[in-house]
């Protein structure tokens, strides 16, 4: 009796350590799968917005599949730069936007490509020469990239994108006197964004 005791005891010591090594394992912490099956909403500042004049933005994706994602954004500089009373030169603007990426590995990873719509009211003028422009524009955007993995909540997000559409606008011939010099309606194809972007994933 004594003995089948101990013979019991002893096969109990060894199932716990059989039925751990038995059960299936979860992806590693730091994988790529256990980072795609986590990572849905991103938020994103791009410092290369804030180093053009000072332009304040955000965007926020959303993912809705292992190789798209969806995502909506705004930009908005509202600032003249005046370094003597005749020089003057701005790039206000306020633009809002909708959009998809696709990635070909899985989301929030590597290389991808996408594009927007995306409406913005504008004055621009001052920079490359006097002539200034003001307007409505509504277009599409489109650009590719790369984001770089710093570890599982943070992307460095590298890209390019540029746009086209159609604008009202009027143009004046230096950026403080007022002087118009056209008004309409025309096509244009334009840079968009350059993006050096912290990416927080979530």
């Amino acid at each position: 009796m004594r003995c089948r005791t101990l013979f019991l005891f002893a096969a109990c010591l060894l199932a716990g350590p059989v039925a751990q090594a038995q059960a299936p394992a979860g992806p590693p912490a730091g994988s790529q799968q256990a980072l795609e099956r986590r990572a849905r909403v991103a938020v994103d500042q791009n410092l290369a917005d804030y180093l053009f004049l000072g332009t304040v933005n955000a965007a926020l994706q959303y993912s809705v599949h292992r190789n798209w994602t969806i995502g909506l954004g705004a930009r908005y500089n509202n600032w003249t730069w005046r370094h003597r009373q005749d020089a003057q030169f701005q790039s206000r603007q306020q633009t809002y936007y909708v959009g998809a990426r696709w990635w070909p590995w899985y989301t929030y990873s590597g290389w991808w490509a996408g594009g927007k719509l995306q409406y913005q009211e504008y004055n621009r003028g001052g920079i490359f020469g006097p002539e200034t422009e003001e307007g409505d524009a509504l277009g599409l955007s489109l650009g590719g990239g790369y984001a770089v993995h710093v570890n599982h909540w943070l992307n460095v997000d590298f890209g390019l994108y540029g746009w086209g559409g159609v604008t009202r606008y009027v143009s004046y011939a230096c950026p403080y006197c007022g002087q118009r010099t056209g008004e309409g309606v025309k096509a244009f194809v334009l840079p968009d964004e350059v993006r050096v972007s912290l990416q927080f994933i979530f």
